[in-house]
């Protein structure tokens, strides 16, 4: 069980990360937030690099609960599904500094930990990618029109994720509605569902079925309008 005063600076860590960046925050100013000593902090937390490394896991298995919930449980068909889940990245950038925090990792970790950040993400990627996979498979997004798969689907929206994030953590929230009108517009084309077959109209017009490879029945007169008759040639007198 998680000592509460550890998630408590935990908590007032990931806020002032939100808003200040790793460089710009201090153990001091948490500690304040908490309610307690600089000092303190080491009880729980070995260093600033330790306390945020220990954040990643954290948000890790919030993201991919926030996922599993939006894309396997949501409700509706899957291609609005993925639609609302790329549109609440906004959303919940705006609202919460939980998610400000891991959208501002995933684009620029401290240089100093990146490799010790990156190294979870990865897992973190595959968990998300085989969440819209499982997601796709069943949906009524395939079979499309241009025989795109299950895997090339989850892994294009991996990639729209990704962009979008970038988007609006360094290019702001106009520059990601631009961006995901595009995005959108492309990937909403190439699901464009497979035609339907036209119907079998031999099948549907004759109450018997010929066998394979017999020529279709013949209509009886009375099965429809009768054919004009040929007129009879005059005998010779």
């Amino acid at each position: 069980m998680t000592n509460p005063t550890a998630a408590r600076i935990q908590d007032a860590a990931m806020a002032r990360f939100a808003a200040q960046g790793f460089d710009g925050t201090s153990l001091v100013e948490i500690a304040s937030d908490v309610g307690i000593k600089a000092p303190s902090i080491y009880a729980h937390f070995r260093s600033k690099d330790a306390l945020y490394l220990s954040l990643i896991p954290l948000l890790i298995q919030a993201e991919l609960a926030y996922a599993r919930d939006s894309l396997l449980k949501g409700r509706g068909a899957v291609r609005g599904r993925i639609r609302q889940y790329l549109r609440s990245i906004k959303l919940r950038f705006d609202e919460s500094y939980r998610v400000k925090f891991w959208m501002r990792t995933l684009a620029g970790p401290p240089l100093h930990i990146y490799q010790q950040v990156l190294e979870p993400l990865h897992g973190f990627m595959d968990d998300l990618e085989g969440i819209l996979r499982t997601a796709i498979e069943q949906s009524e997004l395939l079979p499309n029109r241009h025989g795109l798969s299950a895997p090339v689907l989850a892994r294009t929206c991996m990639s729209l994720i990704d962009s979008l994030q970038s988007e609006l953590v360094h290019g702001g929230p106009l520059k990601y509605e631009r961006r995901i009108k595009a995005v959108w517009a492309v990937f909403d084309a190439a699901v464009v569902a497979m035609p339907k077959a036209p119907p079998d109209v031999r099948a549907a017009g004759n109450a018997e079925a010929s066998e394979p490879g017999e020529p279709p029945a013949r209509r009886s007169p009375a099965a429809g309008p009768a054919t004009a008759s040929r007129p009879l040639s005059k005998t010779a007198d």
